[in-house]
């Protein structure tokens, strides 16, 4: 399958790459041995690779993990609400010097029995419930995608600000006057039009920015884009992170991650070594539909599981729609490719 063709829409708030280039403080998990050495210290920074997931997993047939790959998944925090508004999967392929992304709506289903089953409310949801956020948002994307992710981070937005402010901002032309005023999420933006320095906020507001978009949220998710790429290539053009030490010391006092401080070394490496042009992003195929009074997306199944294989798949062996637990429509109706929805009563109320 040809990524920029049929996948062509992209989406992704881009202070999440800049985030990912920024949070040295953020690494793979326990789960991904340092093999007896601390990365840091070794002149190939190579992180070990996780074992492979239980064969049920993915087949019936143990899988093999594809070489130099790992998955990685980050989240984006609102700090009044505690939902995760903006969720990102990854996998970086460190031999092919390539990364892929893929941004998962906040309205996306759950096949969970709660009284709001949008992905967005898992981690705020699982911690108001006395358990693991980062646990829980990573069993729910698990039931998406059919594998265990390598790591994981929940990255607030005070804290990209910051580290982009530490970065020297991002130059970027802006296509049109930015202004809008909501003072009930003490939300100004006043962002003139033009190629310019954007600062830590002014790179926030750009992203959050909503008014004036013939086609809505397409357009915005184009901006997104464009701004996404013109950071990435920034970064990948001066060949490193400025600040990189103080921005390592602001992420590790900030970021909620069940990482250490060892292999994201590995991954700064990883992404100033790709081209700008062989990072991607996409958005995961949905279809919105309104679900107990809900306005919800669901997985749209046909077009996600090329995707899925083509970009975010680890493993050799092709993960099938028996792998996932996801609601999906169906000639109008709701199907499970578990077999299970919970509370189905839930859906048609």
């Amino acid at each position: 399958m040809k990524r920029r063709g049929k996948f062509i829409k992209k989406s992704i708030t881009a202070l999440f790459f800049s985030a990912l280039l920024a949070s040295s403080a953020v690494s793979l998990r326990s789960a991904l041995p340092l093999a007896g050495a601390d990365i840091l210290r070794q002149e190939d920074p190579t992180p070990a690779r996780q074992e492979p997931l239980a064969a049920s997993a993915v087949s019936q047939k143990e899988p093999t993990r594809r070489k130099t790959v790992y998955t990685l998944l980050l989240a984006g925090v609102d700090e009044v609400s505690g939902n995760t508004d903006t969720i990102l999967l990854g996998r970086i392929d460190a031999e092919a010097r390539s990364m892929d992304f893929v941004s998962i709506p906040r309205d996306t289903y759950v096949n969970l029995p709660w009284s709001v089953r949008k992905i967005n409310c898992v981690y705020s949801g699982t911690k108001a419930s006395g358990g693991d956020g980062l646990e829980g948002l990573r069993s729910a994307v698990r039931s998406l995608t059919g594998f265990e992710t390598d790591c994981c981070a929940v990255v607030d937005l005070s804290t990209v600000k910051s580290a982009i402010e530490m970065m020297g901002g991002v130059y970027f032309d802006v296509p049109f006057d930015m202004d809008y005023e909501d003072s009930a999420q003490d939300l100004h933006i006043h962002i003139p039009a033009g190629y310019q320095c954007l600062s830590g906020e002014e790179c926030v507001q750009l992203c959050r920015y909503r008014k004036n978009y013939v086609n809505g949220d397409i357009d915005r998710i184009a901006l997104q884009h464009d701004f996404l790429r013109a950071a990435a290539k920034q970064f990948i053009s001066l060949g490193s992170i400025p600040n990189l030490a103080r921005v390592v010391q602001l992420v590790s006092s900030t970021v909620d991650s069940d990482l250490t401080a060892a292999n994201v070394a590995y991954f700064l490496r990883c992404a100033l070594q790709c081209r700008a042009e062989d990072i991607s992003f996409y958005t995961m195929p949905n279809i919105p539909a309104e679900a107990g009074g809900l306005s919800y997306t669901f997985v749209d199944l046909g077009e996600w599981l090329p995707l899925l294989n083509d970009a975010l798949n680890p493993f050799e062996t092709e993960i099938g729609a028996e792998n996932l637990d996801v609601v999906y429509l169906e000639n109008g109706a709701f199907r499970s490719t578990s077999g299970t929805i919970r509370d189905e009563r839930y859906l048609y109320r």
